[in-house]
């Protein structure tokens, strides 16, 4: 444990170390930062459990505010594509042993807001390179996996929910490389692949 976290440490002060010297490369600080990203293997942290689905992917809207040059503190917006259908049937008996069968059906939803800190470890003219941690509050509409009864679907449910971006960049275009695209890696809403643009000031 101790030689992961010095390995880690050591890590950070290299990749610190060539920010800076990269740094006459650097353009004027902007400070704000809006972007449209799209990711696929989504992880709704535990709701979507349907394999067929996190290959429709889903939508993240970000805005971040660049405190120092270093941190970010930000805001997401997160919609993921609605499932296939889900269905759920059962049968009702009356006293006489007669009998009426019931089918609800519907298809899953995922909407979510939550807060994101960014550290970029690299801030160069051309290229940012940064490490995240979102979390935050989503609302699921839809029915669930786990179902033994009509008392046990669940169609609305509010959770709190995550994301960490292990690496992502961009990668800044234009004469004042106000537009930028680029990708992140990570795991949660976001998705473990995800692809973005936007625009910065």
């Amino acid at each position: 444990m101790k030689r992961l976290i010095f390995v880690t440490v050591f890590l950070f002060n290299v990749l610190n170390l060539f920010s800076q010297e990269m740094d006459f490369k650097s353009t004027p600080t902007l400070k704000h930062e809006i972007k449209l990203s799209y990711g696929i293997f989504t992880l709704p942290n535990g709701m979507r459990t349907y394999e067929e689905d996190i290959w429709k992917g889903g939508f993240t809207a970000n805005y971040m505010y660049r405190v120092v040059k270093w941190f970010w503190i930000g805001i997401n917006t997160n919609w993921q594509f609605e499932s296939d259908t889900e269905r759920y049937t059962w049968r009702e008996y009356d006293v006489d042993g007669n009998f009426k069968d019931f089918e609800i059906s519907d298809n899953n939803k995922f909407f979510a807001i939550a807060p994101e800190l960014r550290f970029s470890y690299a801030n160069i003219k051309w290229v940012t390179l940064y490490s995240g941690f979102s979390a935050g509050y989503g609302i699921y509409k839809g029915i669930t996996e786990y179902k033994s009864s009509p008392n046990d679907i669940i169609l609305l449910k509010d959770y709190c929910y995550w994301n960490i971006t292990f690496f992502g960049g961009n990668f800044h275009i234009g004469k004042k490389q106000n537009l930028f695209a680029g990708f992140e890696l990570g795991v949660g809403f976001k998705g473990t692949m995800a692809i973005h643009g936007g625009y910065r000031f």
